[in-house]
């Protein structure tokens, strides 16, 4: 049996592949990074007892305050740690902490600035000058172990869509594997009732996105925001909901939203100008186990509007196929290239106001066309990101000698 370490746990993304790859008889162990926030730890995305989940365990040294400044011995624990495994499979800095340990990891999965920022030197953005020179004097240390771990590893996965990703590799002279980084489990043990989204059932419309407010300022940050806004653009999706409320053509229309991101009061002053305060709910973040269940409730799930951000490397949209619910959002041209994962993906295509005011109101007349589109993205769901994506990830662990 395949002895596999998955270390970190972004999004709790490792955390889905471990219980996939598990069914398939693999001796997995996920290793939880000290300090993850909590939306991204294991408990949130399962009514299970974690205590029963031996499998589950910490990463063998506290890093943070040291950063890369490591001593032997805490080199020794990761070492020790680590030895006996057939397979590594890494996201985030912990590639740079293997590496320092002289660990070489098979598979690296990024989820974002493990890539694009990690490996290259920034000036520490901070009003502290304490943590400002600390981060100054640790930065290199990271840079260095992160991008050598980068060039040394086994393979990398990357969908062939995400330029900002394509354009780190090619600085660090790497390829990588086109395939869909981001998983979801969905568990079919069933909790006790949940009552946090019966307010749901009185609306005959409900537009759910669980997204990032990021349209307003620059927080990612990103080189062209002055031309096309921050990541995210939830600023067209509230106006051309507040196009839907003013035309009156639903009873009982209702945008979930979340405070989550920098530019939430942002998002709060548009909706007021636009006079559809009545028709927001704003909820507070949920893990995952919570949050499906409300979007598995609503008529769409709308995730991101921005022009050179693709939605299928990030969450909310493979959790929308994933609960069979359409998801309006933008692929940046994903979906039509039939060299990337997610092409004919069941998503409707969307990224102006106008483009999502469109689907809004079109499901006033031809709702069975949205119907259908359930099974067809539970289907696809299935068949690419779900069994039939850790199917792929175990063929891949197989190969490599």
């Amino acid at each position: 049996m395949m002895r596999i370490a998955l270390v970190d746990n972004m999004n709790n993304n490792f955390f889905a592949m471990a219980r996939y790859l598990r069914m398939f008889n693999a001796d997995v162990s996920l290793y939880v990074m000290p300090g993850s926030p909590n939306h991204f730890s294991p408990q949130e995305d399962t009514f299970k007892n974690l205590e029963e989940l031996t499998w589950i365990k910490e990463f063998p040294i506290d890093y943070r305050k040291d950063w890369f400044f490591i001593n032997r011995r805490s080199l020794d624990l990761i070492r020790g740690e680590f030895r006996e495994y057939d397979r590594i499979v890494v996201c985030g800095v912990a590639l740079g902490l293997l590496n320092q340990s002289g660990i070489k990891c098979d598979l690296f999965i990024p989820y974002g600035g493990d890539l694009i920022n990690d490996p290259f030197f920034r000036i520490p953005k901070t009003r502290s000058i304490k943590k400002f020179l600390r981060k100054l004097a640790q930065e290199p240390f990271k840079n260095r172990y992160q991008k050598k771990g980068i060039r040394e590893c086994g393979s990398i996965i990357s969908n062939n869509n995400w330029s900002v990703a394509d354009k780190a590799l090619n600085m660090l002279g790497r390829e990588s594997v086109n395939m869909p980084r981001l998983m979801v489990f969905i568990e079919k043990e069933e909790s006790k009732v949940d009552r946090r989204w019966e307010f749901m059932d009185s609306h005959d419309f409900v537009v759910f996105s669980p997204t990032r407010h990021l349209w307003k300022t620059n927080a990612e940050p990103l080189p062209d925001f002055k031309k096309e806004g921050g990541a995210k653009r939830n600023d067209r999706l509230i106006r051309a909901f507040a196009s839907i409320v003013s035309e009156g053509i639903y009873k009982t229309p209702l945008l979930i939203l979340f405070e989550y991101g920098s530019d939430v009061e942002e998002s709060k002053k548009l909706i007021k100008e636009l006079g559809m305060f009545n028709n927001v709910v704003w909820m507070k973040m949920q893990p995952r186990k919570f949050l499906i269940r409300g979007m598995a409730k609503a008529t769409f799930i709308a995730d991101q509007f921005r022009m050179g951000m693709c939605a299928t490397s990030a969450g909310t949209t493979n959790e929308a196929l994933a609960v069979g619910v359409p998801v309006i959002t933008n692929t940046d041209g994903a979906i039509y290239n039939d060299s990337d994962p997610y092409f004919e993906a069941p998503i409707l295509q969307a990224l102006t106001e106008e483009e999502i005011y469109s689907y809004l109101k079109d499901y006033y007349s031809n709702p069975e066309k949205y119907l259908d589109l359930k099974d067809k993205s539970v289907q696809w769901f299935n068949r690419n990101l779900g069994n039939g994506l850790a199917i792929k990830y175990m063929e891949i662990l197989e190969l490599i000698r």
